[in-house]
């Protein structure tokens, strides 16, 4: 195995896949929770738990090990 680990030992909920696509837009978390008709704050915390199991700690960085292990297109 790499020194990066590609396994996520806490895979990632129904309603955090369904917001990881818009993390990759420039779209701000109002405007996502808006147009995934859910809260701001709901919105902001899916993103922290989106990080944490990712192991990263920004939107861009979340976006790009996202991409890495096959979560989001390239």
């Amino acid at each position: 195995m790499s020194a990066r680990c590609t396994l996520i030992l806490r895979p990632l909920t129904a309603a955090e896949l369904r917001l990881l696509p818009h993390l990759a837009t420039h779209l701000s978390l109002q405007q996502i929770s808006e147009d995934l008709r859910i809260g701001r704050e709901t919105a902001k915390s899916q993103s922290a738990s989106i990080y944490r199991k990712l192991g990263v700690s920004s939107r861009s960085a979340a976006v790009t090990e996202a991409k890495r292990i096959g979560l989001l297109p390239t």
